[in-house]
C-alpha cells in the first residue's frame, strides 16, 4: 500500500480522482509516495507518484466526455460546460509538461539529484515523466472521434483501462506506470535523503530544516559536492497530518519529540500559502519558544509566510490588543485570569474583518484555561475557523487549574489526536527521562483537557545518557566543558550544544561566570539565551546557556544539564517534569553533572538508565 498524502482524497474531488486515488494507493508497493493536488509552485497538478525505482511521475486526470470536446489540438481543447459555456484548456499532456518544467527546475537546484559526472552532468538522475487518464472516454472513442491521435497510448490512459486497473497488482501497475515515461533510464533508485530533498521541494511546508549530505544520503560511487545538502521533511504521518486536518477546534496531545511544533508550523505555512491565503496567529507562552519560530519563518525567505504568519507569545499578543497590561502586583494570584478577561473583553470591539482565519497554540499546556477563550475570540468565525491546540502535561512547568475544554468554550469532542510517537531523542534518552514522570496508571478523567500520553519506543538507538558525579559546582562546570572540548572534537558544532540548568542563584554565580568566560577563551562561543530571549535565534553562533523553562519547545544535537541538584528542590512533580523537559531537548547525545549529596543525585545513580562517573 502507497503512502497517500493526504491520508484520503477530499470530497471536493471528482470520482474520477477519487477512483485512481484508490488504485494507486491499494495497489502500488509500500515505498511510493502519492500526492493529491501538491502546490508545483503556484501550480496543482492533479497527482504525483514518487518511487524508489520508479522515479517521479506527474498524472493529469480529466473527467470530459468525448461530447464536451468541440476542438483539440497538441496545446489546447475546446471544452464545452454543462451551462453550455465554452472553456478553451490546456491539453492535459500540456499541462502535465507545464508543471514536469516547473519542477525539474527546482530539483535540479538539489545538487544530491543530479547526475555528477559524464556527458549528462547537471541532469537529474532519475527520470520524471508525464501522463493523463481520461476517466470518461474510452480508447475506442477516442479514435472514433479523432482524440487518439493527441492523447496517444501508453503515455495515457482511457477508461476502459482504469476500469481494469482493480486488484492489478503492484508488478503489473509499476510496469504500466514506466511504459508512461518518454524518457527513460536505468538508474541507482534513489536513496532516503534523495525521497527527502525531492519531498521538500515538492512540499516546502513539510521541510524542518537542511542539512550537509552524507556518503549515505546517495548511492554508492556517486561523488557529492562539497557543500551539498538534505531537505529534511516531515515524515509521511506528519505530512498527512498537517495536509489531512479539517477547519474548526483541532486538539494533539503528543509527548516530548512527537513532532507537534513541527505539524504545527506546517499546517501554519499550508493555511498561509498559496492555496487558502489565510491570516495566521500562532501563539505560545514561551519568549524563548516564539522567537525560535519566528526565526524558523524568517529562515523560508516565503513572502507569503512573512506577511500572513504572526507569532506572538502571549503576553506581547495580549499587549498589542490592549495597549498595556495589567499591573502584577496590583492582582498577584489572581493576575492570569484578570488578563484573560480583559484581553477578552477588548477582543469583543475588534472588527471581524481584522482578526484572525487561523490560531494555532503551541505548548497549550502552559496557557491559563481562561486565555483559551481569547483565541477562539480572536478567530473571524470562532465556531468554524482553524484553533489548533497542541499539548503535552508531561511538560506542564506551571501550576494551572484543571479544566474542561466545554468549560472554555472549545469543541474537542471526536477532534483529538494523540501522538505517541517519538521523533527526536534516542531510545535511551527517552527511557532515562520518561521514568522520572512516569506513574501508576490511574483512570483519568474523560473531559480532562490533557490526558496523559505515554510514549512509544523511539525510532532510534544510540549512547546511554551518563551522569558524573563532581566534587563541587565548580568541578561540574570544569567537567562540562571538557566534555563540550569531546563533543567539538567529535564534530559537533558549538551551536548545536546547550548546557541547561534549573536557575542561577548565589552558590552558582561564580561557577557561571567561569563557564562562559572558559567558553569564550577556548572559541567555542557562548549564547546565553535567557539573556534576551524574545531574540533568540537557531543560527546564533555559540553554545547554548538556557533555563529549562526557556528551553520549552526547543531541540539540539547535544544537551548539558547541570546542577543537577536544582531539580530535587521544591514541588518534586514540578521539578521531576523540568528535569524532564531538560532532558528531552537532546536528539544523540545526554550529560548530566551533580554534585552534593542530594536525593534527586542518589535516585539517579541507582536508576538503569545512566552510565555513572565519579
Amino acid at each position: 500500500m502507497a503512502l497517500t498524502v493526504p491520508d484520503c482524497v477530499p470530497s471536493k474531488a471528482s470520482s474520477g480522482e477519487k477512483r485512481l486515488f484508490q488504485i494507486l494507493r491499494d495497489e502500488l508497493p509500500d515505498d511510493c509516495y502519492v500526492w493529491y493536488e501538491p502546490n508545483v509552485k503556484g501550480l496543482y497538478p492533479d497527482f504525483i507518484i514518487l518511487g524508489p525505482t520508479l522515479g517521479l511521475l506527474i498524472l493529469e486526470v480529466k473527467g470530459w466526455s468525448a461530447s464536451q470536446i468541440l476542438r483539440a489540438s497538441d496545446q489546447h481543447f475546446e471544452i464545452e460546460q454543462p451551462d453550455g459555456q465554452i472553456e478553451v484548456q490546456q491539453s492535459p499532456l500540456r499541462q502535465a509538461k507545464n508543471y514536469q518544467d516547473t519542477l525539474m527546475n527546482k530539483l535540479k537546484g538539489c545538487s544530491i539529484l543530479c547526475q555528477d559526472d559524464g556527458d549528462y552532468q547537471g541532469k537529474l538522475a532519475f527520470p520524471i515523466g508525464v501522463g493523463a487518464i481520461m476517466t470518461n472516454i474510452t480508447e475506442a472513442k477516442a479514435r472514433d472521434e479523432n482524440i487518439y491521435s493527441i492523447l496517444e497510448k501508453p503515455q495515457v490512459v482511457y477508461k476502459d483501462e482504469l476500469l481494469e486497473w482493480d486488484g492489478i497488482g503492484e508488478r503489473a501497475l509499476m510496469k504500466r506506470l514506466e511504459d508512461m515515461f518518454t524518457v527513460r533510464f536505468k538508474f541507482m533508485g534513489l536513496e532516503d535523503d534523495q525521497i527527502s530533498t525531492i519531498k521538500g521541494v515538492i512540499h516546502p511546508e513539510v521541510v524542518v530544516r537542511k542539512e550537509p549530505a552524507t556518503v549515505k544520503s546517495v548511492p554508492s560511487g556517486f561523488i557529492l559536492k562539497p557543500d551539498a545538502t538534505v531537505i529534511k521533511t516531515l515524515d509521511v504521518k506528519q505530512e498527512q497530518l498537517a495536509r489531512s486536518l479539517g477547519s474548526g477546534h483541532r486538539l494533539f496531545c503528543g509527548v516530548a519529540g512527537s513532532g507537534k511544533t513541527l505539524i504545527l508550523l506546517s499546517r501554519a505555512k499550508t493555511l498561509a500559502g498559496g492555496i487558502f491565503n489565510k491570516r495566521v496567529l500562532i501563539l505560545c507562552f514561551n519568549i524563548t519558544l516564539a522567537a525560535y519560530l519566528r526565526s524558523l519563518i524568517e529562515a523560508e525567505n516565503n513572502p507569503l509566510y512573512q506577511e500572513r504568519i504572526e507569532v506572538l507569545h502571549f503576553h506581547d499578543w495580549a499587549k498589542s490588543i490592549m495597549g498595556k497590561l495589567p499591573n502584577l502586583r496590583e492582582f498577584r494570584a489572581e493576575y492570569d485570569e484578570v488578563l484573560g478577561d480583559r484581553l477578552l473583553e477588548e477582543l469583543d470591539h475588534i472588527p471581524a474583518e481584522q482578526k484572525w482565519d487561523a490560531v494555532l497554540i503551541d505548548e497549550a499546556h502552559t496557557f491559563h484555561p481562561n486565555w483559551f477563550k481569547c483565541c477562539a475570540a480572536a478567530l473571524k468565525d470562532p465556531e468554524n475557523d482553524d484553533l489548533l491546540i497542541v499539548s503535552d502535561r508531561s511538560q506542564s512547568l506551571y501550576k494551572r487549574h484543571p479544566f474542561t475544554w466545554k468549560s472554555v468554550g472549545i469543541k474537542a469532542q471526536g477532534r483529538t489526536r494523540r501522538l505517541n510517537q517519538n521523533y527526536r531523542n534516542t531510545e535511551e534518552i527517552l527511557s532515562a527521562a520518561w521514568d522520572l514522570v512516569k506513574s501508576p496508571s490511574v483512570e483519568e478523567d474523560e473531559e480532562e483537557a490533557f490526558p496523559l500520553v505515554e510514549p512509544s519506543a523511539a525510532l532510534r538507538t544510540g549512547k546511554r545518557p551518563t551522569l558524573q558525579l563532581c566534587e563541587s559546582r565548580k568541578a561540574e562546570v570544569e567537567n562540562a566543558i571538557a566534555k563540550i572540548q569531546q563533543l567539538v572534537s567529535e564534530g559537533y558544532e558549538s551551536k548545536d550544544i546547550a548546557i541547561i540548568y534549573r536557575y542561577l542563584g548565589r552558590c552558582e554565580a561564580e561557577p557561571f561566570s567561569l563557564l562562559t568566560q572558559q567558553l569564550d577563551e577556548l572559541g567555542l562561543g557562548c549564547y546565553w539565551v535567557n539573556k534576551d530571549k524574545s531574540n533568540y535565534s537557531s543560527r546564533h553562533p555559540g553554545v547554548r546557556l538556557i533555563t529549562a523553562k526557556s528551553a520549552l519547545g526547543l531541540e539540539f544535537k547535544a544537551v548539558i544539564v547541570l546542577w543537577v541538584q536544582q531539580f530535587g528542590v521544591g514541588d518534586e512533580a514540578e521539578s521531576r517534569r523540568e528535569l524532564y523537559v531538560s532532558m528531552t531537548r537532546a536528539q544523540d547525545v545526554l550529560h548530566l553533572f551533580g554534585s552534593g549529596r542530594f536525593p534527586v543525585l542518589r535516585e539517579l545513580e541507582d536508576s538503569d538508565g545512566f552510565d555513572v562517573a565519579s
